[in-house]
């Protein structure tokens, strides 16, 4: 006699140890694949939401100097001028604008406060953009806010130690410190034969060009660089351009 084994309806049969194997694999190579590319476009995205924070900053403090004569002084953190060395919330208190990066950091500010020639923190409507012709002809001073003259360039390390060349003078510049901050990520203020430094995490008030290009590594190599801050510089020419004739 013959006897028929029948199956009961609805059952499935499960995953064999190859199969379920096999798809976490695949799993793992997608995962590997996408959260690197899921990471770097959400860092290009708040970097667009920082350029967006410091140019609406920017536009706040060019309109304060043309309606009241003066840029916010550099303040400290226990609110006391300072050439250099400002602290954000005490510097700009007060402004209807937002002051933090997209990461809810501390915007770098900094501002020519050359009582010897023509401070920019002290003036009035009816003098200030007088006082910017006097700023423009002064030759830069050593501690006195400025930007490089170049960028380096990453593929030559010739330029490394000379592409600030004489620091031009500014009337004033914020920063973005992005993902990696000051002391973070094995950067460093001063170049060196190894690497490219970075000038916005210095004490001399001298500020990276809005134009330096952003790098992980040394082109070629695994040498770290880590340069991501965002730049917005106003020089003392732009700010007299936006004077009233």
């Amino acid at each position: 006699m013959m006897t028929r084994t029948l199956s009961r309806p609805g059952r499935q049969r499960g995953l064999t140890m190859l199969e379920l194997a096999f798809v976490m694999l695949v799993v793992g190579i997608l995962a590997s694949t996408l959260v690197p590319m899921l990471s770097d476009t959400h860092h290009k995205s708040m970097a667009e939401e920082d350029r967006r924070i410091l140019k609406n900053l920017k536009e706040v403090l060019i309109g304060q100097f043309l309606a009241t004569g003066r840029l916010p002084e550099c303040k400290n953190a226990a609110g006391v001028a300072s050439a250099g060395n400002c602290d954000t919330a005490r510097s700009l208190e007060g402004l209807p604008v937002r002051v933090l990066d997209s990461r809810n950091q501390p915007i770098k500010y900094d501002v020519w406060n050359n009582p010897a020639a023509a401070s920019l923190t002290t003036s009035d409507p009816t003098t200030a953009c007088d006082r910017l012709d006097t700023a423009i002809t002064a030759a830069y001073a050593p501690g006195q806010l400025a930007q490089c003259a170049g960028v380096p360039d990453y593929d030559n390390s010739a330029t490394w130690g000379t592409y600030c060349g004489t620091p031009q003078n500014v009337a004033f510049v914020l920063v973005a410190t992005g993902l990696n901050r000051d002391g973070q990520s094995g950067e460093i203020a001063a170049s060196s034969p190894l690497r490219p430094g970075n000038r916005n995490i210095g004490a001399d008030r001298v500020f990276e060009r809005p134009e330096r290009r952003h790098v992980g590594v040394l082109p070629g190599s695994n040498t770290p660089v880590n340069y991501d801050d965002i730049v917005e510089v106003v020089t003392l020419q732009e700010l007299k351009a936006r004077c009233p004739l």
